[in-house]
């Protein structure tokens, strides 16, 4: 199966997130346990390379402290 430019991006965010949370000394096996993921799904992400899901790849955000800001729009509460 061909690896696509997002997925080669996503597997060096990962790496760059394993290096912020390696320099803060916070063991990441343990926070992502605390965090509902299970040692096999850390297993697979941080050693054997494999994709995170949406909820395991912000849950590695969250343990390392980057945040995102997402746009948003106001709407009003009366209808159209």
């Amino acid at each position: 199966m061909e690896t696509t430019v997002f997925e080669s991006r996503a597997k060096e965010l990962v790496e760059d997130i394993k290096a912020i949370v390696k320099v803060k000394g916070i063991n990441l096996e343990e926070e992502l346990e605390k965090a509902g993921v299970s040692r096999n799904s850390s297993d697979r992400i941080l050693r054997q390379g494999a994709m995170p899901t949406l909820s395991e790849f912000l849950a590695l955000c969250q343990i390392s402290g980057l945040t995102f800001h997402l746009p948003y729009v106001e709407t009003t509460n009366s209808p159209m």
